[in-house]
């Protein structure tokens, strides 16, 4: 049987077989075992040069032109090119020169063809190995490194001792659903490439850069560089193209920071930046948060909170409270709110878990739990001949980004067959709402069908004026933080200026009023000599629990304060 190549070929083609994941090391490895065969094909000179258009995956492209291989005594002038283009339209062109006064024959010429045919395809898989180790290691969308690709350069960061130069930084972009909306999902992709980008290419050598899925990235940088890299997050802008109009768009992000030390592990990389991040989500005052020891306590408390809601929800463990609301012209009962209270061992208050279940999302599910079991409690009370009274029950905003949300509460209200002038739904102060559109079409659905809206905590935030102008709400409440400093012993007193106003510019718009939190005959009989309509707080009544609350409905529904708080 013939031999299929030569002892010396065989020897070349082993030694540069192995698995290796970039052009230029393939490169090198054929310079380095080309002499076993140079004198063989009477080799002078060999020549690679490649060019490769941008992709994602090389996103400047790739020029390399090396020389592997260079007889010591010289090259001929005989030349041997073949030319192969890659399937993204690049070219790697290979060159070799005869040895020093030899000219090849064809039939050698026809070893040299496949010579370069092979290795081309060495190139060639050598391609595919290095994008199949860039594709498990890189984002699909922006090429930047993903979980997998960050991981790994932690890992030998910290192998090499070099972890406790490098801070994390995790962010997020504030409101990226609001701005895919306005600019459009294909647009939205080329705002998280173009970010990607600009991150990649700022940080360079000091750093990774990782998208660890939608709107969410980590970099590790070197700290000395860390304020120059928050300074750049702070100032993003990019412009993309709205029917037709070239459009700049400014990135807000969210911000968690870790600086990391020399004993830091993968779970601190990967933990601390994204704990911080999230207390700069729950911040209303900063973006950006450094990571502290406390917040990992916490964030174990939270999970604790998230997990027990879920066992709990399915066991009805959360329970309904009524609190009444009062007509300040009467004292008599003209309404409640549905308030919930979390059955454990012991009671436990809102304000203990609904930040949680606001952050982590969990509250739509609570909110739609709330309002079956108030409409569950009106149609119980209707059928047995109890008048009831208009009950308003809370809506996270969050609900917002459910385009079928207005169907689901009317699902529920028709399922009970209750009638609509007995509901009403309480949105929280409106002035962080990124959807203003959307909150408006939601309003107007309602009111289609009837069904009131309130506007929570009025007056706490900055937009308070544009809402109360664009949104055609039924009900505003004063925010209890305004009703606390109304106090007699106050001669001049901003608070009542504020809550003065705003009573009297809803009274012109014609929406109502109502005051929460209201504890002293003071702060009523002011309120009512503005001329607010309505008030609940524990001058009139605590939140009280379903059967305690029925007897009120059943009993005398005016309320004497004379003998409660007197005044302050």
């Amino acid at each position: 049987m013939k031999e299929l190549c030569s002892e010396n070929f065989a020897d070349f083609f082993e030694s540069i077989c192995e698995s290796i994941y970039s052009l230029p090391k393939m490169m090198q490895r054929i310079s380095e075992n080309l002499h076993l065969i140079a004198d063989d094909i009477h080799l002078g000179r060999f020549s690679v040069n490649v060019s490769l258009p941008a992709s994602i995956y090389e996103p400047k492209g790739m020029t390399n032109n090396s020389i592997p291989y260079t007889n010591p005594n010289g090259y001929g002038s005989d030349v041997f090119e073949k030319s192969y283009v890659t399937s993204e339209g690049g070219a790697i062109v290979l060159r070799l020169n005869s040895s020093k006064d030899y000219t090849w024959t064809q039939e050698e010429k026809v070893s040299l063809n496949h010579f370069c045919q092979i290795t081309f395809m060495l190139c060639s898989r050598t391609r595919l190995m290095g994008l199949m180790y860039k594709v498990e290691r890189s984002d699909s969308l922006s090429g930047a490194l993903n979980s997998r690709g960050l991981q790994e350069v932690a890992t030998m960061l910290i192998q090499d001792g070099l972890i406790g130069q490098y801070s994390t930084v995790f962010t997020n972009i504030k409101s990226f659903k609001f701005i895919n909306q306005q600019v459009g999902g294909s647009n939205g992709d080329i705002i998280i490439k173009q970010y990607c980008a600009k991150s990649t290419e700022f940080i360079g050598e000091n750093g990774y850069f990782a998208r660890l899925g939608g709107d969410n990235f980590l970099a590790i940088v070197r700290t000395d560089t860390l304020p120059k890299y928050l300074d750049f997050i702070q100032n993003v802008t990019i412009r993309v193209s709205v029917r037709g109009i070239e459009t700049p768009v400014h990135i807000d992000f969210n911000v968690g920071v870790s600086e990391m030390n020399k004993t830091s592990t993968m779970s601190d990389i990967m933990t601390n930046a994204s704990i911080a991040l999230n207390a700069a989500k729950r911040s209303p005052f900063v973006d950006i948060m450094y990571f502290r020891p406390e917040m990992l306590e916490r964030t174990i408390h939270d999970k604790g909170i998230l997990s027990a809601f879920r066992e709990s929800l399915a066991k009805k463990q959360f329970l309904v409270f009524y609190q009444p609301k009062v007509d300040l012209s009467t004292n008599t009962l003209c309404g409640c709110e549905a308030l919930t209270r979390w059955q454990r061992e012991k009671l436990i208050p809102p304000s203990e878990f609904i930040p949680i279940l606001e952050n982590e999302g969990s509250i739509r599910s609570l909110d739609f739990y709330m309002l079956d079991t108030v409409c569950r409690d009106l149609r119980d009370w209707i059928d047995r001949g109890i008048e009831p009274v208009c009950t308003s029950v809370n809506f996270s905003k969050i609900h917002l980004s459910n385009l079928k949300l207005e169907d689901e509460i009317l699902k529920i209200v028709d399922n009970y067959e209750i009638p609509p002038h007995l509901l009403e739904i309480e949105l929280t102060e409106l002035s962080d709402y990124q959807f203003y559109d959307r909150l408006i079409s939601f309003v107007n659905k309602m009111h289609e069908h009837n069904i009131r809206i309130s506007i929570d905590d009025f007056g706490t935030g900055y937009s308070s004026i544009k809402l109360i102008k664009n949104l055609q709400a039924d009900v505003i409440k004063i925010d209890k933080s305004l009703i606390d400093n109304i106090k007699i012993t106050v001669s001049h007193n901003p608070d009542k200026i504020v809550s003065s106003a705003i009573i009297n510019m809803a009274r012109d718009l014609n929406i109502a009023v109502i005051a929460e939190g209201v504890e002293t005959n003071y702060q009523a009989e002011f309120l009512k000599s503005a001329g607010c309509q309505m008030a609940q707080g524990y001058l009139f009544d605590r939140p009280l629990p379903h059967d305690e609350f029925e007897d009120l409905l059943t009993g005398v529904r005016v309320y004497n304060t004379g003998d409660k708080h007197g005044l302050s």
